[in-house]
Parts: structure tokens; sequence; C-alpha cells
């Protein structure tokens, strides 16, 4: 069972943004590719952005905060979570693929779904999104229902570029997961003593 205190430092371990700032520049990048129809390299982004969370927690974060080391029921706990969002997210992504190529060729009889198909993507990441309450990270709500609410909105308008909604949901999550980075780095300054 996990102990409150390790909950709360858990769940406080992520309030340096850069999260925010990778996951933000991930969508960004894979909105600027689908809106260069190359589908193919925004998928490659994830992949490409990985260890830059090492990198950007080794330089950024751990000089001025310790990184935590959690025990094992936590580090289990994670681990079952991004597990169950991994099979949730290869779900949802099949499910939208097997949609847009249905769509795309004219097999349907239902009116206006390829308005909605458009919103699929965004309303996907948004609750993609949602993967960060798992880590604590509250403000991952938000921007969730932000990147469903412009699905929603590009949908109904009509907008045919599902890769700009891409990029806008992840021009948010950008500029806020900065903010924070830089409110963090403000907060904490390097005080030089540290070994390189």
């Amino acid at each position: 069972m996990t102990m409150p205190m390790t909950r709360a430092l858990y769940r406080r371990s992520f309030d340096d943004g850069w999260l925010d700032v990778l996951t933000g520049l991930g969508l960004v990048l894979i909105g600027l590719a689908w809106l260069a129809d190359q589908i193919v390299l925004g998928a490659l982004v994830p992949a490409a952005l990985a260890p830059f969370w090492t990198i950007g927690r080794r330089a950024l974060v751990e000089p001025r905060l310790s990184s935590p080391q959690f025990g094992s029921a936590q580090q289990a706990k994670t681990r079952r979570a991004l597990t169950g969002w991994l099979i949730f997210g290869a779900g949802v992504g099949l499910t939208e693929l097997a949609f847009l190529i249905f769509v795309n060729r004219g097999g349907t009889g239902l009116g206006g779904v390829g308005n909605v198909a458009v919103g699929i993507p965004a309303i996907l990441v948004g609750l993609g999104l949602f993967a960060g309450l798992m880590l604590g990270a509250k403000r991952f709500a938000a921007y969730g229902l932000f990147a469903i609410g412009l699905g929603l909105a590009g949908a109904w308008t009509g907008t045919d570029r599902p890769g700009l909604l891409i990029l806008l949901s992840g021009v948010l999550v950008l500029a806020c997961g900065g903010a924070l980075l830089a409110r963090f780095m403000m907060r904490y300054p390097m005080t030089g003593d540290e070994d390189a």
C-alpha cells in the first residue's frame, strides 16, 4: 500500500512543467507533420522525444531538486497504469484508423460523418491527455478538455485539417508547460555548487 506522503510527493514530482513541454512539443510536431501530409513522420515523434525526458530532467530539474526515488509499490502501480493507458491508446488508435479508412473510402451512409472524422484525432489526443491525471498532473484534464472541445469545434465548423487541431492543442500545452518550467527555474535557481 502506498503511503499518503509518497502519493503526494509523486504528484508533486511532475509540477516542474517538463512533462508539459515535451507533450506540447510532441503535439506541435505531430500537427505539423499532419499538415505537411506526413502522418507517418508524426507517428515517430513520441519515440524521437522519449530520450529527452531523461535528458531534460537531468539538465533542468534534478540540479535544482533531487529526483525522488519511489518504492516498489508506487513503481508497480505506475507500471500497471501506464500499461493500461498503452492498451487503451492502441485500441483507440486502431479504432480511429478503421473509422478514417471507412470514411475515406466513401463507405458511409451517415450524413456529416466526414466532418466528425476531422475532429476525431484531436478528440483522441484529448482523451490521451487525461493520462496525466494518473501522474497527479491535474492540469492535464484541462488540456484534454481543450483538445476535445477543439476537435468538436473543428467538426462543427467543417475544418478539413485535423493536423491544425492537433497543432493548436499542442500550442496550449507547450505554452503552459513553458510557463510552469520558467516558474520552476526561477523558484529553484541553480546555486552553482552542483558537480557537472
